[in-house]
């Protein structure tokens, strides 16, 4: 019967967000509450709503309380791990209420950035945190000398991980799908180890992504906004410390970042990327990992391309998690090969260039698919390149490109 009421839940949350989309985008346009093109990072061809995150909330609100109602009838015990505490709603709502706020009037990063800190210290609160106390380095403290450790690498991961799906929300149907495919994952890997209950909590928010990703694959007639990806990071991060991700205690740490894997790795490239330019960790660019395949492919390609890289690495965290330790670092470090090498195949290289740049290197240039984007063509011109710090693809990287249609926001 649990099972029953867990995919009740996720048909009705999926039906729900469905519903509220197109009356969203209605409100929307005639408000002019939409996201227009600039000619710089907004790079799509029409005035599009952005508020798709609230249908995901809202839908997923309403499957949860299609799954209570439904515990609560059938005597479903709602306690341990099955419960979100209540400082998970409220931090819900303040990435929510800020994600709405950015999407109508713009919110400075910094300001972001702290309300990401206090909705992870409201997980901290209900008791959402990295626990140190089974590695062995960590073991013989005391608690009070773990939770110096403790503390901090939470808010870290909590705040890390929110930004990452915010990063990584730069084509049509991208952070949607990514996200749903590292709840699977983690529902199965809750589910591997004995913690189907926390697997069925996860159930509504599947579907109510699924109902936006209906609205949201390319050609999109919405996007998610930042209501949608603070939103999606915020309940990633706190549903990777909702109960225990492996059989091996010292893997703890590694298995919900390789489920993470492709936004994580994405962040981790803009925050080095940045710094070796010498800007701003917050600056806007545009080379992520979806800029890189959209200029190589179409966007239903690139997304299906790191669709098929998130589900290999959740198919192998998923086995990491019940792995001993050393088969679990074995594979790990195979993981981790395996995307270097993929980054390799990108154009990612970690060592400077900045001598070899001189004034005449040209920009390469590249065709791309318009079939779906109704984007305006803009003829490549070759331009001399600024000199930077690392290296990017055939040609050295380039801090601005002008040519990439569709909506590539970082």
């Amino acid at each position: 019967m649990d099972t029953v009421i867990g995919f009740a839940s996720l048909f009705v949350a999926f039906v729900a967000a469905l519903v509220l989309i197109p009356r969203i985008i209605r409100m929307a346009m005639d408000r002019g509450w939409v996201d227009r093109p600039d000619g710089d990072r907004k790079l799509h061809d029409q005035p599009t709503p952005a508020l798709g995150g609230l249908a995901i909330a809202a839908g997923a609100v309403i499957g949860f309380v299609v799954l209570y109602a439904g515990w609560a009838l059938f005597g479903h015990p709602a306690s341990g791990p099955a419960v979100l505490h209540p400082t998970f709603w409220v931090g819900m709502l303040v990435v929510v209420g800020v994600g709405v706020y950015d999407d109508l009037y713009d919110v400075s990063p910094k300001a972001k950035f702290l309300v990401q800190l206090a909705a992870a210290y409201l997980l901290l609160h209900g008791g959402y945190r990295l626990d140190l106390s089974t590695l062995p380095l960590f073991e013989a403290l005391d608690p009070y000398q773990r939770a110096l450790y403790e503390i901090p690498l939470t808010l870290l991961w909590v705040v890390g991980v929110i930004n990452a799906v915010n990063l990584i929300d730069g084509l049509d149907g991208l952070a949607g799908g990514l996200a749903v495919i590292g709840l699977m994952t983690l529902g199965a890997i809750f589910g591997l180890n004995g913690h189907w209950d926390v697997t069925l909590l996860i159930l509504p928010l599947i579907g109510a992504i699924l109902g936006f990703l209906w609205h949201n694959f390319n050609p999109a007639s919405i996007f998610m906004g930042d209501t949608g990806s603070l939103l999606l990071g915020y309940v990633l991060a706190a549903y990777s410390l909702q109960a225990e991700v492996a059989v091996e205690p010292a893997l703890t740490l590694l298995v919900p970042a390789v489920v993470l894997g492709v936004p994580l790795m994405d962040t981790t490239l803009s925050i080095l990327r940045r710094l070796a330019s010498g800007r701003s960790v917050f600056a806007p660019d545009h080379d992520h990992l979806h800029h890189r395949l959209r200029a190589r492919f179409s966007v239903r390609t690139a997304v299906y391309i790191l669709y098929v890289a998130a589900g290999l690495l959740g198919l192998a965290a998923a086995v990491m998690s019940q792995l001993p330790l050393g088969a679990g670092l074995l594979l790990f470090g195979s993981v981790v090969v395996m995307g270097a090498s993929g980054l390799w195949s990108l154009g990612y290289r970690l060592w400077g260039v900045k001598d070899a740049l001189t004034p005449d290197v040209v920009e390469e240039t590249f065709t791309v698919d318009l079939e779906h984007t109704g984007a305006r063509s803009v003829p490549p011109t070759p331009r001399p390149l600024r000199p930077s710090t690392m290296s990017f693809g055939r040609a050295p990287i380039v801090r601005e490109i002008e040519s990439v249609p569709h909506d590539l926001a970082a």
